[in-house]
């Protein structure tokens, strides 16, 4: 069965050795450098409606993560890896593919379970026309907090945005949230190398990393070309400060490596 019909029917799929040894060193070495440069984390998790509550928790409590690697200039940059992915990514969406954001993340044992979640609701975009791959740079487990992702919950629609902090629905978003109990969730092992490619509506999560070795990933989102902007649905989004609401996101400069 095809990528983009496991996609469809189950929400995800597993690539074995998706990335190929080059492109898992230009990882690595992007890696490196954002440490060795001590470029700065993300400091916040997104609250899309409303400003963060008084003394909230930054990301680092969940996550080391560096946002948009892809913009950054070489040796930091992971443009050459992403333009690589992009006829692959094209080929499963049947149209022009925008690279809507990209995250290097690394978790340890300090850190926090990720709570039940969409993408989605992130995004200031109408239709979740897109898909995330997420590739592991090490093994991954359970124990290392691997991804665990309920099939088949992307065809029960929008859910909120999420407090990533509390897993509850942020104030003022809209949407349902999901009973996890009533779905399959899929635990996959993966090896450095391996993605799984799954669905903006698939709720996802991962528990904390207890196997006390390194959990680096590399995170691509990607949007189909004919999809808008919708500041509406993601208003406190940074794009909604220089994208056009309503234009195609194919149309914006800036967003494709």
């Amino acid at each position: 069965m095809d990528t983009r019909r496991l996609v469809d029917e189950r929400g995800f799929a597993i690539l074995d050795g998706f990335l190929h040894r080059e492109h898992l060193a230009a990882l690595a070495e992007a890696f490196l450098q954002h440490e060795r440069a001590a470029i700065p984390m993300s400091g916040e998790i997104l609250y899309t409606h409303t400003t963060p509550p008084v003394a909230a928790p930054g990301m680092r409590r969940l996550m080391h993560q560096w946002f948009n690697p892809h913009r950054r200039s070489p040796p930091l940059t992971t443009r050459a890896v992403a333009s690589a992915l992009r006829p692959a990514v094209e080929a499963w969406l049947g149209e022009p593919a925008v690279l809507f954001q990209d995250v290097l993340m690394d978790k340890d044992a300090s850190q926090q379970p990720f709570p039940w979640h969409q993408d989605f609701p992130f995004w200031p975009v109408d239709v979740p026309a897109g898909l995330v791959i997420w590739a592991s740079l090490d093994p991954v487990d359970e124990a290392a907090g691997g991804l665990a992702l309920a099939a088949g919950s992307h065809r029960g629609g929008i859910g909120p945005a999420v407090d990533l902090h509390t897993g509850a629905a942020q104030a003022g978003s809209e949407g349902v949230g999901v009973d996890v109990t009533q779905y399959e969730v899929a635990r996959p092992n993966l090896a450095p190398g391996d993605a799984i490619v799954f669905h903006p509506l698939t709720w996802h999560a991962s528990p904390p990393n207890r196997s006390g070795r390194r959990r680096r990933v590399w995170a691509s989102t990607w949007l189909g070309a004919s999809a808008r902007w919708l500041h509406a649905r993601a208003p406190r989004h940074p794009l909604c400060k220089i994208v056009a609401d309503g234009a195609p996101v194919g149309s914006s400069e800036g967003e494709t490596p």
